[in-house]
């Protein structure tokens, strides 16, 4: 059954009308107290994103004699694959009421949201949507690697989510190697003349910043300041995210976003997003984990896809925790069926750039 059968038969973009129809599937499926049910949240995600569409909310529904029994949300945003901007849409919250799962609805909804771009693609998705989108002829990128500097281990230890297996990999490299490690590299960078400098808001600098950095990245969201001024700045939660530069003399070389969440009581750092220049991707982590140090944080995590990452961060004592201490970031993607010449470039991951500041990864929180 084609796409347009399936508008005929409810799959329909929403509208104002549909919102208390909306509100009572989404109070259902998700609870009372979801973040999907929040006015300004709604606003801000589905009115107010910089590559938002003339044709309404990336939002579509199911509806059967006026109910909603299946939604699919997308954030449009602008990928850069190669030198080419590519219209794209991350998949976020597909969700159909259980008497109408395995009766099409959740792949009419994906197919609708996919056709409306270059692209497609999913981070952190069920289990159910994973399958879904698999039938659908997605392409299973992997999970995103998380990536933990332990910085007072016996703190760390105690109050960690991860278990055992953060204590094994502990073990492996030894604790005193865990608390020396960055600071050779601190050293460095403060004789090169970086410096961390905190601001309260994203300003114009960082479009240059975007355009120098971007390079070294086959495929990357857009991170202008447009951007980042929705994305941190306008946020309903915008008072959850620390914003800083890193600079030398009057150029930024860097930005760093950092949240504050906490294990048991104790502070642990979550590097929401971050872009350096070529080059200046250490010196970003290693003051920002001098930071965390000074600042009493038992760790600090970033969970990213960033083959330019790996090394450096593992150099500086990071943990890569991608075989599933936890349960795994998924990604996968779906080029438009007119455009299969992405396929090669946006299937591999090693070209990927991502951070949880992509789709709605840190919408919820992270230490999901």
């Amino acid at each position: 059954m084609s796409v347009i059968d399936w508008k005929q038969r409810g799959v329909a973009r929403y509208e104002p009308g549909d919102r208390a129809a909306l509100e009572a599937f989404q109070r259902a499926q998700f609870g009372a107290d979801a973040i999907q049910l929040c006015p300004d949240h709604f606003h801000w995600l589905f009115e107010e994103p910089p590559e938002r569409e003339h044709e309404g909310p990336q939002l579509w529904l199911c509806k059967r004699n006026g109910a909603v029994v299946g939604q699919q949300g997308g954030i449009p945003f602008a990928l850069k694959v190669g030198e080419r901007n590519r219209r794209a849409s991350w998949a976020i919250d597909l969700m159909v009421a259980p008497e109408w799962r395995l009766r099409g609805v959740g792949p009419a909804l994906s197919e609708t949201h996919s056709g409306a771009g270059d692209l497609a693609v999913s981070l952190s998705m069920t289990e159910a949507a994973y399958k879904s989108y698999k039938r659908g002829g997605w392409l299973d990128l992997g999970n995103v690697p998380t990536y933990l500097r332990v910085i007072d281990p016996l703190r760390c230890l105690r109050v960690s989510p991860y278990g055992g297996g953060l204590a094994k990999l502990v073990a492996r490299v030894g604790k005193p190697a865990l608390a020396s490690a960055s600071m050779g590299y601190g050293l460095s960078t403060r004789l090169l003349g970086a410096r961390l400098v905190e601001i309260d808001r994203f300003d114009y600098r960082v479009d240059d910043l975007w355009e120098s950095a971007s390079v070294q990245h086959p495929v990357i969201a857009r991170r202008d300041w447009a951007f980042l001024n929705w994305r941190f700045d306008l946020t309903p939660k915008a008072d959850r995210f620390r914003r800083f530069y890193v600079m030398r003399g009057e150029t930024v070389l860097a930005y760093v976003v950092l949240r504050v969440d906490h294990w048991k009581g104790e502070p642990v750092g979550v590097v929401c997003d971050y872009l350096a220049r070529p080059g200046w991707l250490m010196a970003a982590f290693s003051l920002m984990t001098e930071l965390a140090r000074k600042q009493g944080m038992v760790a600090l995590m970033c969970r990213t896809l960033n083959a330019h990452a790996a090394r450096p961060l593992s150099m500086m004592g990071f943990l890569c925790l991608k075989n599933g201490l936890r349960t795994p970031t998924r990604m996968m993607v779906r080029p438009a069926l007119d455009q299969p010449e992405l396929a090669g470039t946006v299937g591999d991951p090693k070209n990927w750039f991502v951070t949880v500041a992509d789709s709605d990864m840190g919408f919820k929180g992270l230490g999901e």
